[in-house]
C-alpha cells in the first residue's frame, strides 16, 4: 500500500510539473503574440509572469528588453538587455539591440581601453555559455579518462604515446573549461553591475546627501558596484571615475 502511495505522488509530482512547464510554454508564447500585434505593456505581464516563477533564458529577457525598447522606456531595455548579454554573451543580436538601446540615452562615456590579455581572456570565455563549458568540462574528462587507459593497458609503444600526449592536451582543455565554466558562473550570480533609472541623479563623494557633488548621471548609464553601506553603493562608471550612488536610484543585475 506505501509502494502504492508513492507511486501516485510521484505521478502528482511530475503531472504538476508538467502542467507547469506547459503554462510556461503558454505566457511565453502567449507574450510574442502581444509584441507582435503591439501589446508591449500585455507582452511584459506575460514575461513577467514566467520570471516570477523563478526561470530565466536570455531569449525571455531578449523580448523582455525589445518590450521596453518599443515603449520607449530605454533604461529598462538596457537592464534586460544587459541580463540577457549576461546568460548568452556571443549572441549578436542581443549586442546590437544594446549597443541601439544605449545610443537612446544621454550619458555616452568612453571606456577606459582593456589590456591585450584582459581582452583575450573575456573574449575567450564568451565563445560557450557556462553550460557549453560545463559539457566541455564534462567530455574533455572522459576523453581524459580513455586516453589514460590506452596509456595504461595498451602494450604498443605506438599507442602508450598517443594516449599519453593527446591526454595532456585533453588535461590542459580540462583546466581551462572548467576555470572558464567557475568563472562564468560567478559572472552570473554576483550582481555587481546595475543600470540607473533615476531620470537624472548626483553622485556623491561619500554616502552622505550632504557630501561633495561628483558628477551627474542620467538614466540608463551602466555602472560597476564596487561596495556598499546601508542604502548606499559605491559605484565605478565606464570611464574609471568612482563615487556613491543611493541603492533606489538604479537596478542592480
Amino acid at each position: 500500500m506505501n509502494r502504492i502511495k508513492i507511486v501516485v505522488l510521484l505521478i502528482l509530482v511530475w503531472m504538476a510539473g508538467a502542467g507547469m512547464a506547459q503554462s510556461q510554454k503558454t505566457w511565453f508564447e502567449e507574450g510574442n503574440a502581444a509584441y507582435n500585434n503591439g501589446d508591449y505593456e500585455i507582452a511584459l505581464n506575460k514575461y513577467k509572469q514566467i520570471v516570477d516563477f523563478g526561470l530565466e533564458s536570455a531569449s525571455l529577457y531578449y523580448n523582455m528588453g525589445n518590450a521596453h525598447y518599443k515603449m520607449k522606456d530605454y533604461p529598462y531595455a538596457i537592464y534586460y538587455y544587459e541580463k540577457a548579454l549576461k546568460l548568452d554573451p556571443s549572441n549578436e543580436d542581443i549586442q546590437t539591440n544594446l549597443q541601439i538601446a544605449n545610443m537612446a540615452i544621454v550619458d555616452k562615456i568612453d571606456p577606459i581601453p582593456q589590456s591585450f590579455p584582459v581582452r583575450w581572456w573575456n573574449s575567450l570565455k564568451s565563445v560557450f555559455s557556462v553550460d557549453g563549458w560545463a559539457w566541455m568540462s564534462i567530455v574533455s574528462f572522459a576523453l581524459l579518462l580513455s586516453c589514460l587507459l590506452v596509456f595504461m593497458l595498451s602494450r604498443r609503444m605506438a599507442w602508450r604515446k598517443f594516449g599519453f600526449f593527446v591526454g595532456l592536451v585533453l588535461l590542459l582543455v580540462l583546466v581551462v573549461s572548467v576555470t572558464f565554466s567557475i568563472d562564468k558562473h560567478l559572472d552570473l550570480t554576483r550582481q555587481d553591475e546595475a543600470i540607473v533609472m533615476t531620470p537624472t541623479v548626483t553622485v556623491k563623494s561619500s554616502p552622505n546627501t550632504a557630501s561633495v557633488d561628483l558628477f551627474v548621471l542620467h538614466e540608463g548609464t551602466k555602472v560597476r558596484i564596487m561596495d556598499s553601506t546601508g542604502e548606499w553603493s559605491k559605484i565605478k562608471i565606464a570611464d574609471g571615475s568612482v563615487g556613491w550612488l543611493q541603492i533606489k536610484d538604479m537596478e542592480a543585475f
